[in-house]
């Protein structure tokens, strides 16, 4: 099976593709191999865009500065007294500043001549985007691993790696966050997918029903957010007696 018949099974939860990949001696060389192929579409297509917005510093400028505007509205309208409303109107006024402070960071002169600068800054958000969605599918493979065997699977690391190295398939549509009505909604939409395809991936590898296999994906994560929500409440407590200790 070619690796773009593998991306496409993925895509569309091909259990055949599943079942391949787990029995496959070389399925962690071809899961890593997609992974290498959306990473560096994804990077390429991010960076060459990073590329055209930098090489235009006005178009920096005015982004920023349209971010710097909406976030005065916001505190305006939050604004109770006449101390955050006088603060609010001063920056206001310093707006002509700000934008040429903004000028001024974008146009310092760097240690290599400025294309050459931008050329290299490109090529390693290029190759250091495969490294990123590597290192998640692994940690998320670890945890979904360890949990799925305590719920009776009985699938290998081996496997399991194989087939969750197809979750990253979906993440191809990052390479289209760069367009700003898109950002948000592709960004869930390849997470869902990409959840799903590991939840699919896992039932196959470790032989589990759909509950177990869902239970499997979200069990570390979810004891991970309840233990940050209980650490949060426990320091804001703590916070809460020293001041009022004080």
């Amino acid at each position: 099976m070619s690796l773009i018949d593998t991306f496409n099974g993925a895509l569309t939860l091909n259990q055949r593709v599943f079942t391949e990949m787990r029995d496959a001696p070389d399925g962690v060389r071809r899961g890593f191999l997609i992974i290498l192929m959306v990473g560096l579409l994804v990077g390429a297509i991010q960076s060459a865009s990073t590329l055209i917005s930098v090489t235009d510093p006005e178009r920096v400028v005015q982004e920023v500065m349209l971010g710097y505007r909406q976030s005065l509205e916001l505190q305006q309208e939050t604004a109770s007294t006449p101390q955050e409303r006088e603060v609010v109107r001063l920056l206001q006024e310093s707006e002509d500043e700000i934008a040429q402070m903004v000028r001024d960071i974008i146009t310092i002169p760097t240690a290599l001549p400025r294309p050459v600068a931008l050329v290299l800054r490109a090529l390693g958000q290029t190759v250091s985007t495969p490294l990123t969605y590597l290192s998640g599918m692994l940690l998320a493979v670890t945890f979904t691993h360890l949990a799925a065997r305590q719920l009776g699977g009985q699938g290998g690391i081996r496997a399991m790696v194989a087939v969750g190295s197809l979750s990253v398939a979906p993440h191809a549509l990052d390479a289209l966050t760069f367009i700003p009505v898109l950002n948000l909604p592709l960004l869930i939409i390849a997470w869902v997918w990409g959840l799903i395809i590991l939840v699919s991936g896992t039932a196959v590898v470790h032989r589990l029903g759909s509950g177990k296999a869902t239970l499997a994906v979200l069990l570390y994560p979810s004891l991970l957010i309840v233990l940050g929500i209980l650490l949060g409440c426990v320091l804001g407590l703590l916070f809460v007696a020293l001041a009022a200790s004080v």
